[in-house]
């Protein structure tokens, strides 16, 4: 059985860094040793002349929700970011149906808790919908926090910002999702739907096959050792983006949420080399 594990990646950078966040100033409770996302103050934009669009189709980009939009930050939720990765890859429309603008410009994102209303964990199977409301101020550690990340024309695109602080707030904060989790529980509150995982040695063509096919969301998450291969990076979550064939081998080609440092290609018969876990989920 696999053991889940927290990944752990906290700045965003590779380098382990910035774990305590020294010289930040936190006035929510529910958020320890972080910046106040919920207060304007600490969540300012990075650049205050940008104005704030949900979506936005940058020079490049084939429609306005792209995995390349999400540049994760300088806290360690690459499981959430990967998951909602896979989101826009296979499924943006969805992101568009979560996420409501109110008149006021807050938007209101509807997630998902276990139908006793609690959060969801593994083995949940029931669930129910739960509206949160954000307002447009993030913290400068947040998804996209580079002045130059999702800008076009003198606009920056939040839709990435906007499902991080409300999966935040939904556990209770942006402290609860600074150091790590498991892509299987941000899968479920993001769908409203089972998720599952598997050993890396398990997961079969025929069953990728079978989970490409049915449209379902795939994870990737990396083991905790050093030096690993394909350039991938240790207790890191990837999006599955697509399988080939090369020679007759099935090849996967992952993305990193961070934007940056792409792994190569993997035979999926080495897939164990460097992957602890495999996570599926479904679609809403």
């Amino acid at each position: 059985m696999t053991t889940h594990h927290r990944l752990d990646d906290p700045n965003g950078a590779g380098d382990g860094a910035d774990r305590q966040y020294p010289g930040t100033q936190d006035a929510n409770a529910n958020d320890p040793g972080a910046f106040d996302a919920f207060g304007t103050s600490a969540g300012a934009q990075a650049s205050a002349t940008l104005m704030d669009t949900l979506y936005l189709q940058e020079p490049g980009e084939s429609s306005a929700i792209s995995v390349a939009d999400i540049n994760q930050g300088q806290i360690g939720d690459c499981f959430l970011l990967s998951s909602i990765g896979e989101l826009a890859l296979f499924d943006p429309v969805a992101i568009m149906s979560m996420i409501h603008a109110n008149p006021d410009g807050t938007e209101t994102v509807t997630l998902h808790e276990a139908s006793n209303g609690h959060l969801p964990g593994f083995g949940t199977t029931s669930f129910q919908s739960v509206s949160v409301t954000v307002t447009n101020s993030f913290p400068n550690y947040a998804v996209d926090n580079g002045a130059h990340q999702d800008v076009s024309g003198g606009y920056k695109e939040i839709w990435p910002q906007v499902l991080e602080k409300a999966a935040a707030m939904l556990d209770g904060g942006y402290g609860t999702i600074m150091n790590g989790g498991n892509p299987v529980i941000a899968m479920e509150e993001l769908t409203g739907q089972p998720a599952t995982y598997m050993a890396p040695a398990a997961l079969t063509l025929a069953k990728l096959d079978g989970f490409v096919t049915a449209g379902d969301l795939i994870t990737m998450d990396t083991s905790g050792a050093a030096n690993l291969p394909f350039n991938l990076i240790s207790n890191h979550a990837y999006m599955f983006e697509k399988v080939t064939m090369q020679g007759g081998t099935a090849m996967l080609q992952l993305g990193n949420p961070w934007g940056i440092d792409q792994p190569t290609v993997i035979p999926l018969g080495q897939l164990s080399s460097g992957m602890i876990e495999v996570d599926v989920g479904h679609s809403a």
